[in-house]
């Protein structure tokens, strides 16, 4: 294999490896990568135990309504909620309300995600809150106490999540009225987006010398509904970059493998035989990226998640 360094391109796989977290979850359950200014929160929906809530809050991240919106009340030790006011603090016209689904088996316990409402327990429109201690005075309770309907789990950036409910507070005068809990600093929503593919590298050793084989391969770890393209990359030491296609090695960035059929969850990538005096340290990157996009839409696409491996050649 022979170096190649395409500096626009590292820059995406790079970037995205720092906004993307690499989890190993087998779920069929809804996953959501919710990007802010203060980082990158992954949560599971729980659809199987709160599917009208879910696919209300899907119907909004679907017409990208969460776009450039803010956690505009946070209260430390509680929760930060979101979901409502745009950067300006102005209210987001939402949908009409959803019955509420709170009697379902979940906890409003730390790290995970309810609907905001009114009094009446069947006002939920958009707006939502991320609980950041155990706070099961929530939940259901009874007919006179209801409780917050609990649709989802943080499964990656609790810290994201912590570093929110500690920014410092106002009261702030809005269009919509006086708004309490305002962070100084604002807490920006940049997106939600749904994960639509998740990817793994099969089990490798982490060291090899001349004449062993590399046998690569790459698995599907949740499931997928999209017809989506499979790019596989090694990365250098040096931030070289080879893409790897159906015929071997390429300098030229390209995909392993255009629109990939949902029910392919395996992929054989390479069986590679390590030449005498190839030595250094080398990084295994695949991603699903939207159908017929290239790396520099990568920002842009339904990328969900860059898997990677590290191996060493002696």
């Amino acid at each position: 294999m022979q170096n190649f360094i395409n500096k626009q391109c590292c820059y995406f796989i790079l970037l995205s490896l720092l906004i993307a977290p690499i989890l190993s979850w087998a779920s069929n359950n809804p996953i959501v990568e919710l990007k802010t200014s203060r980082g990158l929160i992954t949560v599971e929906l729980m659809a199987d135990k709160a599917p009208k809530t879910v696919n209300n809050f899907l119907s909004y991240v679907h017409e990208g309504f969460y776009e450039n919106t803010l956690f505009h009340r946070v209260i430390s030790d509680f929760m930060i909620q979101g979901g409502g006011y745009n950067i300006n603090l102005e209210m987001q016209e939402a949908r009409a309300p959803i019955a509420l689904e709170a009697n379902v088996g979940l906890s409003n316990l730390r790290g995970t995600i309810a609907m905001a409402r009114l009094h009446d327990p069947d006002t939920a429109r958009s707006q939502f809150f991320i609980n950041t201690a155990d706070n099961s005075f929530l939940d259901y309770q009874n007919l006179l106490n209801p409780g917050y309907a609990v649709f989802a789990q943080v499964i990656d950036g609790m810290d994201v999540v912590d570093a929110i409910s500690a920014l410092a507070t106002g009261t702030v005068s809005s269009a919509a009225g006086i708004l309490r809990d305002v962070p100084e600093d604002p807490a920006r929503i940049e997106y939600i987006r749904l994960r639509e593919g998740q990817l793994s590298f099969t089990e490798m050793q982490a060291t090899y010398t001349s004449g062993d084989i590399i046998k690569v391969a790459v698995q599907e770890t949740m499931k997928r509904q999209s017809i989506l393209d499979l790019w596989v990359a090694v990365m250098g030491n040096d931030g070289s970059l080879i893409y790897v296609t159906k015929e071997g090695f390429s300098n030229t960035p390209v995909a392993f493998k255009a629109q990939v059929p949902v029910h392919e969850t395996r992929h054989p990538v390479f069986s590679f035989t390590v030449p005498q005096g190839l030595t250094g340290q080398y990084t295994l990157l695949a991603i699903f990226n939207k159908s017929g996009a290239g790396l520099d839409d990568l920002m842009h696409s339904l990328r969900s998640n860059i898997a990677q491996a590290s191996i060493s050649l002696l």
